[in-house]
């Protein structure tokens, strides 16, 4: 008989607490359990976890949860060919060159990226590319002293980005689709405080970056060009559709700039990497705004297309924690992502 193991892809969002239970056996994953909560102030988390876990079905206490923004640096970088345990004893000395902290301050991380590309064994001064992240010590525990203060056992800390790659990669396993990750897809998650950007080549993370423009930005343009309060502005944008002409006119702005910020990504990748982004894929709360795929399209001259991070992933049978939102349930991406790390552990 397999051993079943589970684990919770908790995503504290600005606006929404997302939680996605992955169960594993034999090498299979299977949806749980899934719940939402609208977003609470730091003090006020860990009670409002507790009862979050208790009231949703979710089983396990284990958890998988993610950083981002200012605190957490991601660099891309190239090393000759060595073996894991001297990257690792050569990890401090590679982060002084690239880390813009002390590194004492900082917990560090790294993970081979082996490449279509990169130098093959036997090749002078053959090289391996390496993924180097560095978060702020402070932010970091501050997060697991929640975590745990809320009676729960984070067993994997991860980054946005990253976790949004995951996603996509669960969903095209899962869909028996494999092909998919051939080739560049970049990965736009549009959320309430920040766009996150994954650029995925041949299967592998290949550029990542976060843009601090998004959901709550498009509220503040609607509450002002409207004259409403905040909570106004977000139900207004929240219940949008195509034809709320009115709305596409507080946000294109934005938008315009958004897009740009975004061209301006795929084009470093494309110039850096000389190979094209073949399809653009969008997650994340704020993506059924009105006008936003249409601006994307526009701005990047190729089809946008959102995905479902659910999709091809199977129930539990009897999992009576599962509902699957009617929504938009594109705003998952990061928590299944996170959830997918049950297959590390």
């Amino acid at each position: 008989m397999f051993t079943k193991k589970s684990l919770v892809g908790l995503d504290i969002g600005s606006r929404e607490i997302k939680a996605v239970e992955m169960v594993e056996s034999a090498g299979q994953m299977q949806l749980s359990a899934l719940a939402t909560m609208p977003a609470v102030d730091r003090v006020d988390l860990p009670q409002a976890l507790k009862e979050f876990f208790s009231k949703s079905g979710i089983r396990t206490k284990n958890v998988a949860i993610s950083l981002s923004g200012q605190s957490v640096v991601v660099r891309y970088i190239s090393m000759p060919r060595m073996t894991e345990e001297e990257l690792r004893s050569s990890l401090k000395y590679e982060a002084e060159k690239h880390i813009p902290f002390e590194l004492d301050e900082v917990a560090l991380d790294c993970a081979r990226l082996e490449r279509v590309g990169v130098s093959e064994p036997g090749e002078e001064n053959e090289e391996m590319q390496v993924l180097l992240v560095a978060a702020r010590k402070e932010v970091l525990d501050e997060l697991l002293g929640v975590i745990r203060v809320a009676g729960l056992v984070p067993v994997a800390v991860d980054v946005d980005g990253f976790a949004l790659g995951s996603a996509f990669e669960l969903s095209a396993s899962s869909r028996g689709d494999g092909r998919e990750l051939d080739g560049v897809t970049a990965l736009i998650d549009v959320g309430g405080s920040k766009t996150s950007i994954n650029i995925i080549e041949d299967g592998l993370s290949a550029f990542s970056r976060e843009i601090y423009l998004a959901g709550k930005d498009f509220t503040e343009a609607i509450s002002r060009r409207m004259g409403v309060s905040s909570e106004e502005g977000d139900r207004i944008k929240c219940e949008s559709t195509s034809e709320d002409f009115e709305v596409m006119e507080c946000v294109s702005p934005l938008l315009g700039d958004l897009s740009a910020e975004i061209h301006a990504s795929i084009d470093y990748f494309e110039n850096h990497h000389e190979r094209g982004v073949d399809s653009v894929r969008i997650s994340g709360g704020s993506v059924s705004l009105p006008g936003l795929g249409d601006s994307f399209e526009q701005a990047f001259g190729r089809e946008v297309s959102e995905w479902n991070p659910l999709e091809g992933i199977e129930e539990v049978v009897g999992s009576a924690g599962v509902r699957i939102p009617t929504g938009n349930s594109s705003s998952l991406a990061v928590a299944v992502g996170l959830a997918s790390r049950v297959l590390d552990y």
